[in-house]
């Protein structure tokens, strides 16, 4: 299957992106993570890039678009894909129908002031890359280290509240768009984003097999 994953920052793609890859046995491709491996590590490179991403505004299209261009032509999305955080346009879903059209999108629905609380508490595991939330870590009383590999649980610097307010207008003006292009198509699949995960999950598959 060629799926994407859309929803706005904070939503719960990556927790899905994985378990719907795992199910249909195809490659989660997270834009946002190639991204900051090829682009935004070192802080030297591209300090123009680094500025809009500290801002919370969008990566030019271009860069984005050869990014997806060369990683679909990888042997694993022989057999399918799954886009999460792609496209992020218009312009960016009308260059993938051209690379390879998809079969269907699935919009995950979140209230923005749950989505606030989820970015600005979200917390990073600086060795295994293991995200939290800061009242999963209070709870267990583990703040600074992470409970899976013992590493410094750091915050990301685009998950602050101003940041995160510009990410989610940005969002609404340029990606909520995305929802009537590929509606127009018939591909669109919506599912509430608001309750637990592994009731989200439930729901996605049940979706999504009835395409197959």
């Amino acid at each position: 299957m060629k799926l994407v994953l859309l929803g706005a920052p904070g939503s719960g793609k990556g927790t899905q992106a994985a378990r719907i890859c795992e199910e249909f046995s195809i490659p989660h491709i997270s834009t946002g993570a190639m991204l900051r491996e090829q682009h935004l590590n070192n802080p030297e490179h591209n300090k123009e890039l680094h500025e809009r991403v500290a801002h919370g505004e969008l990566v030019p299209d271009e860069l984005i678009n050869e990014m997806v261009s060369e990683r679909i032509r990888e042997a694993d999305c022989k057999n399918g894909f799954l886009f999460d955080g792609y496209p992020r346009t218009n312009a960016q879903a009308v260059y993938l129908d051209s690379l390879c059209p998809v079969d269907a999108v699935v919009r995950l629905e979140v209230p923005m002031d749950l989505i606030m609380d989820r970015i600005c508490g979200r917390r990073v595991c600086s060795e295994c890359g293991e995200n939290y939330h800061i009242s999963a870590l209070t709870a267990i009383g583990s703040e600074d280290t992470c409970p899976k590999c013992g590493g410094r649980i750091t915050t990301r610097k685009d998950d602050n509240p101003d940041t995160v307010k510009r990410r989610l207008e940005v969002y609404a003006e340029q990606t909520q768009p995305l929802v009537g292009y590929y509606a127009a198509q018939g591909k669109l699949i919506e599912v509430a984003a608001d309750g637990r995960p592994e009731d989200i999950t439930r729901e996605i598959f049940k979706l999504l097999r009835e395409l197959t």
